[in-house]
């Protein structure tokens, strides 16, 4: 349990980080072209200090801890801690080969009748992990189109993957944003974990560590939008942003929750 230490053992009071909310509201236009109610929105509480990030449930059931290659999952109704295993893209990599090394070394040693079958099985697991490994192609398009956000000011760029518009994006200034430095750091621990960006922005980039090279578009996305088929399907805005925030525990495990070791990232994420 040598990874605790960092959480457990900083002093509470010396440090202060940066606290925002992320809101994902799901677009169904049909429905609102009939005269629907607009849709509710998932709001998730976020802290970021030092690149470390708790990201919290709005009901305070659940609360995720990301600190180096580490995730903690704090489920509170049942006072415990899990330390998830596979959780980051390297580890998961690392994973992903060794199972495949382990189908190639028993197709090796099969009897003769069984081993077309499983030196297939090892090349379709070795398929499967060079595929989810593929890098996607994307295009980035800064447009001449400001909206607001929160009061903050940001100007549209748009993501392409082919010929297909994904995601606006509504980026603002780092320098004109506080705490947006702090922000984007924290993003950036995100994006060595699967699924990463699911809980920075409750969009899945797939598996690509700093999701679809952020850093060029010089700011902090406010704003995101997601298209499929040319139509907005979902809306993600940070807001709420308050900078020198006491982390007052934050950052911490609770003390007197049981610790646990596991299960993998993958049995967890489909609970």
């Amino acid at each position: 349990m040598k990874s605790l230490f960092p959480l457990l053992l900083v002093p509470v009071l010396a440090h202060a980080g940066v606290a925002y909310d992320v809101a994902v509201r799901d677009v169904d236009e049909s429905n609102l072209s009939l005269g629907g109610a607009p849709p509710a929105s998932t709001v998730t509480h976020c802290f970021v200090e030092d690149g470390k990030v708790r990201i919290a449930a709005a009901s305070g059931k659940m609360a995720y801890l990301f600190e180096g290659s580490t995730m903690y999952v704090i489920d509170n109704p049942l006072r415990t801690v899990h330390l998830l295993r596979h959780a980051t893209l390297s580890q998961f990599a690392a994973h992903y080969a060794d199972a495949v090394k382990q189908l190639e070394t028993a197709a090796a040693n099969s009897p003769a009748p069984e081993r077309p079958a499983a030196e297939q099985k090892a090349a379709d697991m070795r398929a499967v992990s060079e595929r989810l490994r593929e890098p996607v192609a994307r295009e980035y398009r800064v447009t001449a189109r400001f909206e607001s956000v929160d009061g903050r000011a940001c100007r549209i760029w748009e993501e392409r993957e082919g010929e297909a518009k994904r995601l606006e994006l509504c980026v603002a200034p780092a320098a004109g944003v506080p705490g947006a430095t702090d922000i984007l750091n924290g993003m950036k621990t995100l994006s060595q974990f699967r699924q990463g960006s699911d809980f920075a922005f409750g969009i899945d980039f797939g598996l690509s560590e700093w999701w679809a090279d952020f850093s060029s578009l010089a700011g902090l996305p406010l704003l995101i939008r997601e298209y499929k088929y040319d139509s907005v399907v979902s809306e993600v805005m940070l807001t709420g942003l308050h900078t020198g925030v006491p982390r007052a525990g934050q950052l911490d495990v609770p003390a007197g929750y049981q610790i646990q070791a596991g299960p993998d990232y993958t049995q967890w994420y489909v609970r």
